[in-house]
């Protein structure tokens, strides 16, 4: 409540009755009550203290009776001891006092707050105000007002006290703590938050938020800032600060709006340092990156062991194959040498035509077996790449030729038809003469092993200027296309319902290694029940 003007009320007082009459009497009740009994019912009711004193306020002409109720004390006894209520003042605010009266004496208006004790001991809080009167330059008296203010200032305390505890709180956050205005701009900060961002919160209080801000993230902190206006929530966003030395500090912000008569005011937020975990994060999504790309590597790995471990296996199962099959046919050609030797030893009497008969199955058995060792030792060396080619200049026609003449009983009894088509010219190249007629021969084996009675065999040379390329084309019983792969894989041998099971499985697999080893690439069409065709290209050198 607002207390009565001290100077205004002590005017009144103090002039004349007519005056006094005039200003605060109603005419109506002039005859009911005296003018001494209105001043004294006035002076009596107003709860606030009024004195009049000399300049230093020492002694008291004048104190009204409302100086029971603060002080305990009679205006009588103020009268008699001037010095009571200088002695009620608190020691450690009596300095207060002192400026106080110092002012007064200097004709200055004045007002003090202190701490006080009644005469019962009972602290009181007051604000004692003082108007000089002055006449001449000079202060005769000193009128004023003392006001009782212990709840008021208890309330203020408290609110200090509050205050003091929550800048406490604040500053021993380690969050980034700060409320801004209506605009934008900083009213508070907490000291921890502007130390992380390497200020001090009177360098930041005053400056707009976005003056912080990373420029790539304003556009955000726009959106963000639409959100907290619209809602009364708590609204959260990421902001990237930058600190003193332009680096990157991310914070995660919680801010809520502060409303005042319906309109936003402000905003208060709270913002945890997250720069650190942004970088896991980061590190995370790389190492989980990383983990995908090693996973998919190790799967590759696996899928490759798993591959060779199938190879392994399979070749195991193959060279279990080989080694039954080359056992078949080592004891196919021995069993028919040994039965014949002991049949001609045993029967002496054995006619000339059958001894002689049984002599040639066991020399044409023996040239099997040898045919057989060579192609062995043959594979075993173009396997391990100790056999060299001796290259010479040779017309390669010549050696299809002399390769066809060693089949020319076989194609006349099984009634093969054989076309030829080759160059006029002589063709030259230059390679191991003996190991491309072994190419040749093998291929032209398996068309004549593998074409039926009556069948067709084309062979075509072509002279391609830098190569040569050699295609053999028959009408035999083809080859399964699941098993096309399996043509050139060591120890492979095909198996072909109604065809004959005769050597170990070389022929192809060294047509390839000769080839490659000559630099040139085989290649194969063929398709079950119509055919084969086998293409062979070599350069010329």
């Amino acid at each position: 409540n607002k207390l009565p003007d001290a100077k205004k009320l002590y005017t009144m007082l103090s002039s004349n009755i007519n005056v006094l009459k005039k200003e605060i009497i109603n005419p109506a009740k002039e005859n009911d009550l005296t003018i001494e009994q209105l001043y004294q019912e006035t002076l009596a009711t107003i709860p606030t203290v009024i004195f009049s004193t000399n300049d230093d306020g020492t002694e008291y002409y004048f104190i009204t009776d409302a100086v029971r109720n603060l002080f305990g004390y009679s205006p009588q006894e103020i009268y008699d001891n001037k010095l009571l209520i200088l002695r009620s003042i608190a020691q450690d605010h009596f300095h207060k006092f002192r400026g106080f009266a110092e002012k007064l004496r200097n004709g200055e208006v004045s007002t003090v707050e202190y701490r006080m004790k009644d005469r019962f001991g009972k602290d009181h809080w007051v604000r004692h105000s003082g108007i000089p009167i002055i006449k001449d330059g000079k202060v005769l008296r000193v009128v004023g007002m003392i006001n009782e203010i212990s709840e008021e200032k208890i309330t203020q305390l408290k609110l200090v006290n509050s205050e003091e505890k929550f800048r406490m709180l604040i500053d021993t956050a380690d969050d980034l703590i700060f409320i801004l205005n209506g605009f934008g701009y900083f009213n508070l900060v907490n000291k921890n938050g502007a130390s992380a961002l390497g200020y001090v919160p009177e360098e930041m209080i005053g400056k707009h938020f976005l003056e912080f801000i990373d420029k790539e993230d304003e556009a955000k902190i726009a959106e963000a800032f639409s959100r907290i206006l619209s809602s009364s929530e708590v609204t959260t966003f990421e902001a990237v600060f930058l600190d003193r030395f332009d680096k990157g500090v991310t914070f995660e912000i919680h801010a809520k709006p502060m409303i005042s008569e319906g309109e936003v005011s402000g905003m208060i937020s709270i913002g945890r340092n997250i720069t650190n975990r942004k970088l896991d994060e980061q590190k995370i999504r790389d190492l989980n990156a990383k983990l995908v790309e090693a996973n998919r590597i190790i799967s590759i790995e696996r899928e490759r062991a798993r591959h060779k471990i199938n190879v392994l296996e399979e070749l195991n199962k193959l060279k279990s194959e080989f080694i039954s099959n080359i056992s078949h046919e080592l004891r196919t050609p021995l069993a028919s040498i040994v039965g014949f030797a002991e049949t001609i030893i045993s029967d002496p009497d054995l006619p000339k035509e059958t001894s002689k008969e049984f002599n040639e199955i066991i020399l044409s058995e023996g040239k099997r077996l040898a045919k057989l060792i060579n192609d062995v030792l043959d594979f075993s060396k173009l396997e391990s790449g100790e056999e060299e080619l001796r290259k010479e200049s040779f017309n390669v026609i010549d050696v299809i030729h002399e390769v066809l003449d060693l089949f020319t009983q076989q194609i006349s009894e099984k009634e093969l038809q054989l076309s030829k088509d080759f160059p006029d010219n002589e063709i030259i190249i230059v390679a191991d003469r003996a190991r491309i007629a072994q190419v040749f021969f093998n291929l032209i084996s398996n068309s004549v092993k593998f074409t039926n009675k009556g069948g067709r065999i084309f062979l075509i040379l072509v002279d391609h200027g830098k190569e040569i390329e050699f295609t053999i084309v028959d009408t035999g019983i083809g080859i399964p296309a699941k098993d096309i792969p399996k043509l050139f894989q060591k120890f492979s041998k095909i198996q072909r319902p109604g065809a004959p099971l005769t050597g170990a499985g070389f022929g192809l697999v060294s047509v390839k290694q000769i080839v490659e080893l000559h630099k040139g690439v085989v290649r194969v069409k063929s398709e079950e029940n119509k055919g084969s065709t086998f293409i062979v290209r070599l350069p010329k050198q």
